[in-house]
């Protein structure tokens, strides 16, 4: 059954809309899928094809918004930093991939 726009308003009270931006999705979608494992920025750019400004803009709310972790880390001669998904993360984007999947499933 489709879902009217009054009921999708209305079940959107359940996501949080400061994680509803496409570069934020990828980041955390990225994440997600590594299972608990970090990456670096530089995997995170290579792999979503953002520029650095977005990639770190983004990274730096999700991290203020406890659904991202920092940390540092040593990769050969160089320092970097990972990140990784969050518990809180993870369920704020779970609820925000059911409101995706809801809205989707009532078209096409």
């Amino acid at each position: 059954m489709r879902p009217n726009l009054l009921e999708l308003a209305v079940n959107a009270k359940a996501v949080n809309s400061k994680l509803f931006s496409l570069p934020r999705v990828l980041i955390m979608s990225a994440l997600e899928e590594l299972q608990g494992e970090s990456a670096t920025f530089r995997e995170l750019k290579n792999g979503l094809g953002l520029n650095d400004g977005t990639l770190y803009a983004n990274l730096k709310v999700l991290g203020k918004m406890g659904y991202i972790e920092e940390k540092g880390v040593r990769l050969g001669n160089e320092e970097m930093t990972s990140y990784r998904i969050t518990r809180h993360g993870l369920e704020d984007f779970a609820a925000l991939r059911a409101w995706l999947e809801r809205w989707g499933g009532g078209h096409g």
